[in-house]
Formats: C-alpha cells, sequence, structure tokens
C-alpha cells in the first residue's frame, strides 16, 4: 500500500472516531438524562455514563477486532522496568502540579482524597483509559508508525488526540465548566498525547505503563479539581499546563534518541 493511501485511511480512522465521540458527548451533555435503578441491589446508571462509555468502548473493540497488531500491543507486557514506575509517577503527580497555581492554600491530601485516589484508580484501568489507549496508541499510533517516522507520528497522533477530547470539552461546558478553562485544556491534551506518546515508545509498545499513566492522570485530576471547587480555576490549569509541557518535552526528547526503523505493520496484511 503506498503513502498516499496510508496518509488517507489514518486520517479517515481519526476522523471517524473522533466525530463519534463528538456526537455521543453531545447526546449525553444535552439529550435527557434517563436513570436505570435496580433498588434490590442498590445499582443505578445513567444515560450520560453509558453514551460517554460506549464512545469510547465502541471504537476500542473495533480496533482489536480489525487490527493484530492492537492485539499485539494490548498482549505486551515486558516493557522495562523502569518505565512501569515513571508512568504511574508521571499519572499521579502532573495533574497535583495545579496546587502551584491554585489560590487556596490547602493541600488536597487528607485520609478521605487518598482513598478517593485509590478507589479512582482502580476504577479507571479498566475503564476509559483502556479503552482509549487501545485507540490512539495500540492503533492509531502503531498505524502512523507503519510509514512515517517516529517524532512524527507521536506529534500526529498527539494532535489526534487532543481532536478526540472535542466531545469531552462539549461535556464539560454542559457540566459549566466556563470558556476560559476550556481554551486551555486543547494545549493540556496536547501535552497529555505526548507524554503518553513517549512512554508508548519507550515501553517497547506495550500498552499498559500508558494505561497505568493515563488511570492515575484521571484519578488524580478528580481528586484534586473537586476539592474546594477548583474544577473553574484557571491558575491551576495554567500551572497544570506547565508542568506538563516540561514533561512532555523531556519524554519526547528521551524517546527520539533512538532512531530506530519503522515498524512494519502492513494494515491490510494485520486485519483479522
Amino acid at each position: 500500500m503506498d503513502d498516499e493511501r496510508r496518509w488517507s485511511r489514518a486520517f479517515q480512522f481519526a476522523a471517524a472516531v473522533c466525530i463519534f465521540n463528538l456526537a455521543l458527548s453531545t447526546v449525553a451533555s444535552f439529550g435527557p438524562q434517563i436513570r436505570l435503578t435496580l433498588p434490590g441491589i442498590q445499582f443505578s446508571i445513567g444515560s450520560k455514563f453509558v453514551l460517554s462509555m460506549l464512545a469510547g468502548l465502541v471504537p476500542a473493540i473495533a480496533c482489536l477486532v480489525s487490527y493484530a497488531y492492537t492485539r499485539e500491543a494490548l498482549k505486551r507486557w515486558k516493557a522495562p522496568l523502569i518505565v512501569y514506575p515513571v508512568a504511574i509517577a508521571i499519572g499521579f503527580l502532573v495533574p497535583f502540579m495545579s496546587y502551584f497555581g491554585s489560590h487556596y492554600a490547602s493541600f488536597p491530601w487528607d485520609y478521605s482524597s487518598r482513598l478517593m485516589l485509590a478507589r479512582a484508580f482502580c476504577l479507571n484501568i479498566f475503564l476509559m483509559p483502556l479503552w482509549e489507549e487501545i485507540i490512539w496508541r495500540g492503533c492509531f499510533l502503531e498505524r502512523l508508525r507503519s510509514f512515517t517516522s517516529k517524532p512524527k507520528a507521536i506529534v500526529l497522533s498527539s494532535v489526534a488526540w487532543t481532536a478526540w477530547h472535542a466531545g469531552f470539552l462539549v461535556y464539560l461546558h454542559g457540566e459549566g465548566i466556563p470558556i476560559r478553562v476550556l481554551a486551555v485544556l486543547p494545549l493540556m491534551y496536547f501535552c497529555a498525547g505526548i507524554i503518553l506518546a513517549a512512554i508508548y515508545e519507550l515501553g517497547h509498545r506495550s500498552l499498559w505503563p500508558c494505561v497505568l499513566l493515563h488511570a492515575a492522570f484521571n484519578a488524580s485530576t478528580a481528586v484534586y479539581y473537586t476539592t474546594y471547587d477548583r474544577s473553574s480555576e484557571l491558575s491551576s490549569y495554567i500551572a497544570e499546563l506547565i508542568a506538563a509541557l516540561v514533561v512532555a518535552g523531556v519524554l519526547y526528547v528521551i524517546a527520539n534518541r533512538n532512531r530506530s526503523t519503522r515498524p512494519q505493520n502492513d494494515e491490510d496484511a494485520s486485519v483479522a
């Protein structure tokens, strides 16, 4: 398959999953909330949550069914041992760097915060972080790496990762997050995309360090921004963005030191 056709198919893939996510997120944000409750087992689930989960789950399953290289990325566990603790540390620490821009003197770290952090981390591992890593690192980044250089693939996958979050921005707007905060978040998502792609490369193309980093990041974000209602505090987001820019720059340089030959993942040969 020539490179022009590969570029076209990669763009079509990214556009399709981003539009799917945006459509479901828009319905979840502005559509009616329908709640299913089972009193006998004290179970309740809302339509907004279901739609948000399906936005990631459906494309992830499609990637796993369609591409052998995505399944291989999910089955790889043998990343260098140092990559796992580094990934987890980055995921936990970067959101808490927001504190240096906060107007609140109290650091959100008591018993309830630690308990919430542990619970959110464990729950996240097998929810959106796993599905999103399957889509964007295990499938899209792998696809780009089959016909372009590592540095370019990392940057382009991060651009697509930022576009993917347009649906989440719509959701946050529906939840009342002000526009001044939403304007900062695309830069944050781009930096996060660089960090995750670099960790994927440094982890010998295993998804699991990325999943752990992603789950830790989501958990820390939930703990920090729900304390003292910091979710609308612009200065916290700016402090976090500065930290993410530094980490992204360092990891990008390290990941691209070894200009290894690109993986030969012919996507036609990889279709199940």
